[in-house]
């Protein structure tokens, strides 16, 4: 599928743990343009990890990409010339995980610290890519603020756009984007930037599309609530909240082979789901109960 990058996009932003295949696919119903999956290793890709490989369904109908980490220029190489991501649109390459883990083992923002090392990381990827490569990153780490400089060297490796989420690895998600410095990155490269944290209204969007920003992606503030993407397009929904919740019960039953292991994972989405209810607190007591899905569906028909 070719970007046009003429039309504002507006993307569900990858988030472990959130954006399964089957939120994926809702958010796109209601009017995501682009949908990114969660974070994959592309090391647990190239070693055959099935559950990694669980993770590429996709059944969505807007731009997808896929999001990938690693550094392992070999293993980039072998992922890339398989037909492991025929499904995806986009490869999107993180740079901007700030968890301890992933930082730990030199992937996700600590990709920031050595801007020369990385970039053969994603020249590489744009390489053996037979998609366009996009690169999501912070301002930056240690201290170091070296996102326009990132930015500059992204556009060098062959990337087709950047995404910016303007806190540092150190703020986390914590206090506010920096807005001044979307703008700034902009000014310094010459291939689109999106922009990432803390959109939440149409005056948010209005702002992104006055300073040159190509699209903006969205995360927190889609959990639970896929309603935003038709709000920020003054687009009626295609279905109701309840209508969300039960699609996306039911397309994860074929997902999950046992009962426990989907309302284990299930009951999460469901306490998001429910945060914007009346009794939200004395339904989320609830929910951390549940073992059975008779319950999950018992309190969805309620709603």
């Amino acid at each position: 599928m070719k970007i046009n990058f003429n039309k504002f996009i507006i993307a569900l932003a990858p988030m472990a743990g959130v954006t399964d295949f089957a939120f994926r696919k809702i958010c796109a119903d209601f009017g995501a343009d682009m949908v990114v999956s969660e974070m994959i290793s592309i090391k647990a890709l190239e070693h055959n990890s099935k559950t990694s490989q669980k993770m590429l369904r996709e059944e969505s109908k807007s731009i997808r990409a896929v999001q990938l980490f690693g550094h392992d220029k070999e293993s980039i190489e072998k992922v890339l010339s398989s037909d492991l991501l025929k499904d995806f649109d986009i490869i999107d390459f993180n740079c901007g995980c700030p968890a301890p883990k992933i930082v730990k083992n030199n992937d996700g923002c600590a990709m920031m610290r050595d801007i020369e090392k990385t970039k053969e990381v994603i020249s590489t990827l744009v390489k053996f890519s037979n998609k366009p490569v996009s690169v999501k990153f912070r301002l930056g780490i240690d201290g170091i603020e070296n996102y326009i400089e990132f930015g500059k060297m992204c556009e060098q490796a062959g990337v087709s756009f950047i995404t910016l989420h303007a806190r540092t690895r150190e703020q986390g998600y914590a206090g506010l984007v920096d807005k001044t410095a979307y703008k700034k990155l902009i000014d310094n490269v010459n291939i689109p930037v999106f922009w990432s944290g803390d959109i939440k209204t149409k005056e948010d969007l209005d702002y992104a599309k006055s300073i040159g920003c190509a699209g903006v992606m969205i995360g927190r503030n889609a959990i639970g609530n896929p309603e935003i993407f038709s709000i920020l397009k003054g687009h009626e929904p295609p279905y109701s909240k309840k209508g969300a919740i039960k699609t996306h019960l039911e397309m994860l039953k074929s997902y999950y082979k046992t009962e426990r292991t989907l309302v284990s994972y299930f009951k999460k989405h469901l306490m998001w789901y429910v945060k914007s209810t009346n009794n939200a607190t004395l339904l989320k007591q609830q929910i951390l109960q549940f073992t059975t899905l008779q319950q999950i569906e018992s309190v969805i028909d309620q709603m």
